[in-house]
């Protein structure tokens, strides 16, 4: 249900769906809370196009989260024989291909044992008896893999803590690309304008929100592995099963009426895609225009559809000082996980799919306006991974793995006609008497209201000059 909803209502119109009744477990579900940019913007008490700079500002200035002695979270606390992960309606998202139930949505907190400083991030945990959860960093570049890595080295297990259903910030934070040594808790708070309440674990030494719905304590061993896997992937395919480290449940915290929080991931797009896209971002964001000063740069998104951050779209102020050359540079460097960079004038929506294939089509000559860069690393293994690895001769191993990316110029350079649309004044009007006409209301896309405030009067090319004197 979870999925029609995704793949067919409008993204101003995504809903999130609870599901109150499920079958052999008392707690409700709730799927689609973050499906779209809306939504998210929505639990940021914001609208979509200051998502960005509230991102910014949070990292700007962090706030740190704030100790108390209790919170909701505490209100159920099991440990011992009361553990038992089956009685929790964690969902099999991918059914009949995915290994089992798995929490694909838990900000999962480890800590520095050198320096004590808190990480958190979002990877995938399996299901796989009363007391046990498999997890998988995806690769040993993950904060969380590299804390874990401290602790075998010290051969001591790692205590780990599962948030599920933490405010919405916390949940937002913890899918963020920061740099090593962050405790996104900080973040967070950031993002909230207010500390986040913290209260301590029960049976390990971390800190977790006092808001959540659950938290689920445990270690992970030194060493140990289990098989994990297969689950439906963001990128779209199913990645095969592995071996991975193995959490061991110590405790299950919990609200008394906790409800379980779920992103629906798998192919794109999808919840879980837009909390990822939204953090990543959110730390772009902030080095491109706060750190190296490029503030030409109007917008960034993810293009629709794109497996994890694959298609980056950047967006360029029309009377701009800097050379998109220059920023194509800038973004070839900056290594996000992208395939592909887009770079695009001011009058294009970048949230709209058929716009952005309007400037591919338009305003990009392959020979002149594309460059490839080699040898550039990825982490996800999809069929293009694969397919470059079996053309080697080599097996599947660990990522990261070689590929490349296209940097593509699709500005205007050069005078051009005029579009095809009747300039503002005309399509004001008739939007204006809109209601005398008895027809069914009309909710403007921001690509056509975008571009009729960027080529708004008759006469003249669409050109960058021409450009200027139009607004």
């Amino acid at each position: 249900m979870a999925r029609w909803v995704i793949e067919s209502v409008p993204d101003g119109d995504q809903f999130a769906i609870q599901f109150d009744n499920v079958k052999g477990f008392q707690d409700p579900v709730v799927v689609g809370l973050y499906s779209s940019r809306d939504l998210y913007a929505t639990a940021l008490e914001t609208s979509p196009e200051h998502i960005l700079s509230r991102w910014a500002a949070a990292l700007q200035q962090p706030i740190e989260p704030r100790t108390t002695t209790s919170g909701p979270v505490k209100e159920i606390v099991r440990t011992g024989a009361t553990i038992d992960l089956d009685d929790l309606p964690v969902p099999v998202w991918t059914p009949q291909r995915d290994s089992g139930p798995y929490i694909p949505s838990a900000a999962v907190i480890t800590k520095d044992p050198e320096t004590g400083i808190q990480n958190m991030g979002v990877y995938r945990l399996e299901v796989q008896s009363r007391d046990r959860l498999g997890l998988f960093f995806g690769t040993d570049r993950q904060h969380g893999a590299i804390h874990y890595a401290k602790h075998c080295r010290r051969n001591e297990p790692m205590p780990v803590a599962l948030v599920i259903g933490g405010p919405p910030a916390v949940q937002f934070a913890a899918a963020a690309k920061t740099a090593y040594g962050v405790d996104e808790l900080e973040i967070a708070g950031g993002l909230l304008g207010s500390p986040i309440d913290v209260v301590p674990c029960e049976t390990v030494d971390l800190l977790v929100p006092a808001q959540a719905e659950y938290v689920i304590e445990g270690l992970v061993s030194p060493f140990d592995r289990f098989t994990e896997g297969p689950f439906g992937e963001a990128l779209g395919y199913m990645n095969p099963a592995a071996p991975a480290p193995a959490i061991r449940v110590t405790a299950i915290c919990s609200r008394q009426r906790p409800i379980f929080h779920g992103y629906v991931q798998q192919l794109p797009p999808a919840e879980g895609h837009v909390v990822w896209e939204m953090g990543a971002l959110g730390c772009l964001w902030h080095y491109v225009r706060d750190k190296l000063g490029l503030a030409d740069i109007r917008d960034l998104a993810v293009v629709r559809g794109s497996a994890g951050l694959s298609m980056l779209a950047v967006q360029l102020a029309l009377d701009r000082q800097v050379d998109p050359e220059q920023v194509a540079l800038v973004f070839s460097e900056i290594r996000f996980g992208q395939k592909f960079v887009l770079i695009v004038d001011e009058d294009i929506d970048i949230h709209d799919l058929e716009t952005v294939q309007w400037a591919l089509t338009t305003r990009v000559d392959p020979a002149r306006d594309v460059r490839i860069i080699n040898d550039v690393e990825t982490f996800q293994l999809d069929p293009s991974v694969l397919a470059g690895l079996s053309a080697q001769g080599e097996e599947v191993a660990p990522p990261p793995y070689s590929s490349s990316m296209m940097v593509i110029d699709a500005t205007v350079k050069c005078d051009t006609p005029e579009i095809s649309l009747p300039p503002k004044g005309p399509m004001d009007a008739a939007r204006d008497r809109w209601d005398d006409y008895g027809l069914p209301p009309l909710g403007p896309r921001d690509r056509l209201v975008r571009l009729l405030s960027h080529h708004a009067t008759a006469g003249g090319g669409t050109g960058r000059s021409a450009k200027s004197e139009e607004r």
